[in-house]
């Protein structure tokens, strides 16, 4: 088996049939969360026409690397269903990144992919350190069915009121392939953030937004709703040949009594459904538990639940654990908000 790590990854991942892969394993979006001292990258295993990719954003700390998933999903996926030779390749890649000067690596995987079953089992990986861990339910449509089957057998009662109220209400949907609302999204994005005290880490710059808009435009659209002409709720939509999914919002929460969010999501369903897309992915509420108010919201829309995963593995242990003392020691108030994190030392 060979392995290796690329900066370009494409012709690889273009030998992957489309239920195998997804717009979170591409270069282009992978790319959009490179920053300085941050870089994309895919490590690859091969052997006999069998190709597993695991492309992450890597890290540099103290001479040695590190890793993580960028914004998302991501993880290790593969061109074949065989189980075993997909265990070796994740093993292989293990030994390969530790030779490497990798310290560890955080993965967040794919949730329609399910590809942590690519993993071997804890009790037979007793010479390398990785925690695979279920972190929260998701939801996803299914949109193989037609619009008529997902408004009567996927959306409850109580959210297909909302969208009648939403459509009494004159609120109009358009999917803008063109993005020619951008900067009125951005803007609205922008201040859902703040009203949400969301994380540093959501204020996307405008780079970002650009080079968003230019590698995914044939990948994405903006999902828009308006009332009597002004921008009201917005979402990016991004989607690859199988599945598609609900990236960033921005919502006027003086509208929201009106369904705005509601109306959007289902037109976005049927959208992806036009576009053949099989699984509109949802994702999950802000905590893993059973009453969060967004994974409750979410799932009005769906009862196709799906289950997702984290992944911690550390190359290097001994190298981790003086990285980490270190940290500790010198950032004392940091330890309490970001103690039980992977790549901690990184705050």
């Amino acid at each position: 088996m060979e392995f290796e790590i690329l900066e370009n990854w494409e012709e690889l991942l273009d030998k992957f049939p489309p239920e195998k892969k997804d717009i979170y394993f591409s270069r282009k979006y992978i790319g959009l969360y490179e920053a300085e001292g941050s870089r994309a990258r895919c490590a690859v295993a091969k052997e006999d026409g069998k190709i597993m990719l695991m492309p992450f954003i890597a890290g540099e700390k103290d001479g040695f690397y590190d890793f993580e998933t960028a914004y998302g999903y991501g993880g290790p996926i593969a061109n074949t269903d065989d189980l075993s030779w997909c265990y070796d390749a994740f093993d292989g890649i293990y030994d390969y990144l530790k030779d490497q000067s990798y310290l560890c690596g955080f993965t967040r995987f794919h949730p329609l992919l399910q590809n942590e079953k690519y993993i071997r089992p804890s009790e037979k990986n007793s010479d390398r350190f990785i925690k695979t861990i279920y972190d929260r339910q998701t939801i996803a449509f299914d949109t193989t069915q037609s619009p008529d089957d997902i408004w009567t057998k996927q959306i409850n009662s109580k959210n297909r009121n909302m969208i009648r109220k939403a459509e009494k209400n004159d609120l109009k949907y358009a999917s803008e392939y063109d993005f020619a609302s951008y900067n009125e999204f951005i803007a609205l994005y922008r201040e859902t953030m703040k009203r949400l005290s969301a994380d540093e880490f959501y204020f996307f710059d405008d780079s970002y937004f650009e080079k968003l808009r230019v590698s995914l435009k044939e990948n994405a659209f903006l999902g828009t709703v308006r009332k009597d002409g002004k921008l009201i709720c917005a979402a990016i939509f991004m989607f690859s040949e199988c599945y598609g999914h609900y990236h960033l919002e921005g919502s006027d929460r003086n509208y929201s009594s009106l369904g705005a969010n509601n109306f959007l999501l289902w037109k976005a369903a049927c959208e992806m459904h036009e576009k053949g897309i099989r699984e509109f992915h949802l994702g999950g509420g802000t905590s893993s538990s059973p009453d969060d108010p967004l994974y409750k919201f979410k799932k009005a829309f769906s009862n196709n639940e799906k289950r997702f995963f984290i992944g911690k593995e550390i190359f290097l242990m001994k190298k981790y654990n003086e990285i980490v003392t270190s940290w500790e020691k010198e950032n004392p108030e940091k330890n309490e908000m970001y103690g039980n994190r992977l790549l901690k030392y990184r705050y």
